[in-house]
């Protein structure tokens, strides 16, 4: 399962699909509000959960806390421990290799937790759900960047292959939504939808309380276009972001969970 994430070419295209100069504002105000909801404390680190390349952990460091960064791939973690050298926050950021389903942590570890678009590709999303829910100490919150079932781009995919009868082969219909294996760099990638209720429920049986609901990205249509189109989509991505348009319609959220005290 990992293959796909050892690629370079991996690296590069996520960067070519989500990291458009336009979509970097997005970004940016989504952790900035992210770290706000959390009540992150001066001082406090925090894990990001399957840093990638290392992108939000280096908004995390520059915003001032100290980062404890975790990823399965070394490929992605070269590439993180390079871009906080190259935005002079490596002193920030503690890189650790680690499978979120079996994360070598001890229970209660951290305070404040975030998982940006990584359980999305867990096929055994339930195991890195419990692991998350376990090292966060009571109190503590953890955030979730996640796909959306009911997103518009959803709907409008369905409509299109139920018209061009090409039908999604291999979609499986499962507690948490809905997954499939599509082929990325010749390996394959599972890639969820998750049903937000499900997740919700996941994690309040396992202590948590949802605290806040934020539209991520309304749509990633755009990474299928180029030029004028793409770059109007990327700014309404942003445009709807601000203006707080409803979470259900989007093709991502942020989820802010805040686990009970016993």
């Amino acid at each position: 399962m990992t293959n796909v994430f050892e690629a370079k070419s991996t690296v590069e295209q996520w960067d070519e699909d989500y990291y458009h100069p336009i979509a970097l504002k997005f970004y940016d105000w989504a952790v900035s509000d992210m770290l706000e909801m959390m009540g992150v404390a001066t001082g406090a680190t925090v894990l990001d959960a399957g840093c990638g390349p290392g992108v939000h952990s280096i908004r995390v460091a520059k915003a001032g806390h100290p980062v404890c960064a975790v990823d399965i791939s070394t490929t992605m973690l070269d590439q993180a421990q390079q871009r906080a050298e190259a935005n002079n926050v490596a002193d920030k950021i503690a890189f650790h290799q680690k499978d979120l389903t079996r994360l070598d942590l001890p229970d209660s570890s951290f305070d404040y937790a975030f998982s940006w678009g990584v359980i999305i590709h867990i096929p055994d999303a339930e195991k890195a759900l419990d692991e998350l829910a376990r090292i966060v100490k009571p109190g503590g919150k953890l955030a979730l960047f996640i796909t959306n079932k009911s997103a518009f781009d959803h709907k409008i995919e369905s409509f299109l292959r139920f018209i061009l009868r090409k039908p999604l082969t291999g979609l499986q219909h499962l507690p948490l939504g809905d997954g499939v294996w599509y082929v990325m760099n010749d390996e394959k990638l599972w890639v969820w939808q998750f049903e937000t209720k499900a997740i919700v429920d996941y994690l309040q049986a396992r202590g948590f309380n949802l605290k806040h609901q934020r539209i991520g990205a309304l749509t990633e249509i755009q990474r299928r276009l180029s030029g004028i189109p793409r770059r109007l989509l990327l700014h309404l991505n942003n445009l709807a972001y601000r203006w707080h348009w409803p979470a259900s319609i989007a093709t991502t959220q942020l989820l802010i969970f805040e686990k009970r005290r016993m």
